[in-house]
Protein backbone atom coordinates (compact mmCIF):
# COMPACT_ATOMS: atom_id res chain seq x y z
CA UNK A 1 0.00 0.00 0.00
CA UNK A 2 2.90 2.18 -0.41
CA UNK A 3 2.96 3.13 -3.32
CA UNK A 4 -1.25 3.72 -3.29
CA UNK A 5 -1.71 7.24 -4.68
CA UNK A 6 -4.80 9.27 -3.88
CA UNK A 7 -6.23 11.65 -6.16
CA UNK A 8 -9.27 13.55 -4.23
CA UNK A 9 -7.84 16.82 -4.08
CA UNK A 10 -8.11 17.01 -7.69
CA UNK A 11 -11.78 15.93 -8.30
CA UNK A 12 -13.13 17.35 -4.73
CA UNK A 13 -16.83 18.57 -5.40
CA UNK A 14 -16.96 18.22 -8.83
CA UNK A 15 -20.20 17.01 -10.39
CA UNK A 16 -19.89 13.56 -12.99
CA UNK A 17 -21.13 13.95 -15.88
CA UNK A 18 -20.46 10.55 -17.30
CA UNK A 19 -17.74 7.58 -16.73
CA UNK A 20 -16.39 5.47 -20.35
CA UNK A 21 -14.65 2.46 -19.89
CA UNK A 22 -13.10 1.74 -23.26
CA UNK A 23 -11.15 -1.59 -23.44
CA UNK A 24 -9.20 -1.45 -26.66
CA UNK A 25 -5.94 -3.62 -27.84
CA UNK A 26 -3.53 -0.71 -26.97
CA UNK A 27 -5.09 -0.08 -23.60
CA UNK A 28 -8.11 0.05 -20.93
CA UNK A 29 -9.10 3.43 -20.03
CA UNK A 30 -11.61 4.36 -17.36
CA UNK A 31 -12.31 8.07 -18.14
CA UNK A 32 -14.50 10.03 -15.26
CA UNK A 33 -16.16 13.39 -17.29
CA UNK A 34 -17.22 16.05 -14.76
CA UNK A 35 -20.02 18.57 -15.92
CA UNK A 36 -17.44 21.60 -16.20
CA UNK A 37 -16.13 19.70 -19.20
CA UNK A 38 -12.89 18.41 -17.42
CA UNK A 39 -12.35 14.54 -16.55
CA UNK A 40 -9.98 11.96 -14.72
CA UNK A 41 -8.55 9.76 -16.65
CA UNK A 42 -6.67 6.09 -15.88
CA UNK A 43 -4.98 4.24 -18.57
CA UNK A 44 -4.03 1.05 -17.74
CA UNK A 45 -2.24 -1.84 -19.98
CA UNK A 46 -4.40 -4.26 -21.07
CA UNK A 47 -2.40 -7.30 -20.77
CA UNK A 48 -2.44 -7.12 -17.30
CA UNK A 49 -5.01 -6.24 -16.65
CA UNK A 50 -8.86 -7.67 -16.71
CA UNK A 51 -12.06 -6.21 -15.56
CA UNK A 52 -13.89 -8.84 -13.59
CA UNK A 53 -16.64 -6.76 -12.83
CA UNK A 54 -18.04 -2.99 -12.59
CA UNK A 55 -20.37 -1.71 -9.22
CA UNK A 56 -21.84 1.16 -7.56
CA UNK A 57 -21.02 0.59 -3.97
CA UNK A 58 -22.14 2.03 -1.11
CA UNK A 59 -20.13 2.87 2.33
CA UNK A 60 -21.33 2.79 5.96
CA UNK A 61 -18.75 1.85 8.89
CA UNK A 62 -16.02 1.69 6.68
CA UNK A 63 -17.20 -1.30 5.03
CA UNK A 64 -18.30 -1.11 1.32
CA UNK A 65 -21.57 -3.09 -0.37
CA UNK A 66 -22.67 -3.67 -3.50
CA UNK A 67 -25.91 -1.20 -4.31
CA UNK A 68 -25.88 -2.11 -7.98
CA UNK A 69 -23.82 -4.59 -10.38
CA UNK A 70 -23.37 -2.75 -13.76
CA UNK A 71 -20.91 -5.05 -15.17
Amino acid sequence: MADDKIFTDQVRGKIVNRIIVNNDEEELTVEVVFTDTTSFNVRLAPALIRVLGVDVLGWKDGNSFVIKELL
